[in-house]
């Protein structure tokens, strides 16, 4: 199984627009679903026409985020190749990349800055500070 993950990496042709995210977002909340499941839930948040997303569904999978699974319905079934954590990851370092300068420290000090963080987030970045910094005397 571990090849078969490392070949669909390797199929990820391009990045994911918008759109493709959020009905993405949806197919891993789901996880192996049909069509019509990624409709009606997408439909919730945003009203598209099913063709369209049924478009969309196809499009992520020509990138190589979804694969269909055998079905006896009517519609197609799919299933992401991809995890979600995966995905943000190949994210943020292009975020970082590209906006920041390749600087992980920039990235960091713009969302700290961010007057949404409540004092309850300030404490967990603290922790993960304090988690990640090397210990006195160790190199």
């Amino acid at each position: 199984m571990t090849q078969r993950k490392t070949r669909k990496k390797t199929r990820l042709r391009k990045n994911l627009s918008d759109l493709e995210l959020s009905i993405m977002n949806v197919v891993w909340d789901l996880q192996e679903c049909s069509s019509n499941e990624v409709i009606d839930r997408f439909q919730k948040q945003r009203r598209l026409a099913p063709t369209t997303i049924r478009t969309v569904l196809t499009n992520i999978e020509k990138k190589g985020y979804l694969e269909r699974v055998p079905s006896v319905e009517r519609g197609y079934r799919y299933r992401p190749t991809v995890s979600r954590q995966d995905v943000a990851n190949t994210s943020l370092k292009s975020l970082v990349s590209n906006l920041f300068k390749n600087s992980p420290r920039l990235a960091l000090l713009h969302l700290l800055k961010d007057e949404r963080l409540d004092d309850q987030d300030l404490e967990e970045v603290r922790k993960l500070i304090l988690a990640s910094s090397p210990k006195k005397g160790k190199k």
